[in-house]
């Protein structure tokens, strides 16, 4: 009875990304930037925040949900230039964290890099997708780093790795993940290095009736999936003194 529920989503929940919803998420983000730009130039300081991750908002867009999440850690005796080597170098991320089953970097610019990731997220239901993102180093103070990671495209891959693989069209999937958006902060100080991370996402709503399988994907994974990052990143950091 299990196997066939998860069957029947497979085959039945195909979801739409609707205009008025992407005109919601653009619009809840352009508030979250305009914040972060003015805090980061303003050098309002990491020093003494409480590691963790915390939630700002879960707030609903028609059928979709617009997920806000902040992850903070210190790293003792860390570098900013070693964070920055582990964030920026794509190529290292399927090493790095565990929900990415390929990573490269496509194309460097001054202050841009463009980057691409295969990633596989597993609970009860297994999702596999591909993202490519636009990453920029943002304005910030002395001794910061400020970046923001779009992903310019995310597409639902059916049957990855095997001979009947293929792709959905964007927005026309099961919408565990239409879009993220991630704000990267580092502080450098004489004890070490503070980072947060600002993770918002956009998913579909839980259909009624199968919350049990479609609400541990969306409402749960976007939490798990940062503490994931902030763990595999400090370590990663840690890795490199």
């Amino acid at each position: 009875m299990h196997f066939l529920g998860l069957v029947f989503v497979a085959a039945q929940f195909i979801v739409s990304l609707e205009p008025k919803t992407i005109n919601a998420f653009d619009q809840y983000l352009r508030g979250v930037e305009t914040q972060l730009a003015v805090r980061n130039m303003a050098a309002d300081s990491l020093v003494g925040r409480p590691a963790g991750v915390f939630k700002h908002d879960a707030t609903e867009v028609g059928r979709a949900i617009v997920q806000d999440w902040t992850g903070v850690a210190f790293v003792p005796g860390a570098k900013k230039a070693q964070a920055v080597a582990v964030l920026e170098d794509f190529s290292r991320h399927a090493s790095i964290y565990p929900e990415v089953v390929e990573g490269r970097v496509d194309k460097k610019e001054a202050g841009r890099l463009f980057g691409y990731h295969r990633i596989r997220k597993k609970k009860i239901l297994e999702v596999n997708l591909d993202a490519r993102y636009t990453l920029d180093r943002l304005p910030a103070a002395k001794d910061r780093y400020f970046s923001r990671s779009v992903a310019t495209e995310i597409t639902e891959i059916e049957d990855a790795g095997t001979k009947k693989e293929h792709r959905f069209p964007p927005g026309q999937d099961h919408g565990f993940l239409w879009r993220l958006q991630t704000y990267w902060t580092l502080e450098e100080t004489p004890l070490g290095l503070w980072m947060e991370v600002r993770s918002i996402s956009l998913t579909r709503d839980v259909p009624a009736g199968l919350g049990w399988v479609v609400k541990p994907l969306v409402r749960d994974m976007p939490r798990e999936s940062l503490e994931a990052v902030m763990e595999a990143t400090k370590k990663a950091v840690l890795a490199t003194k």
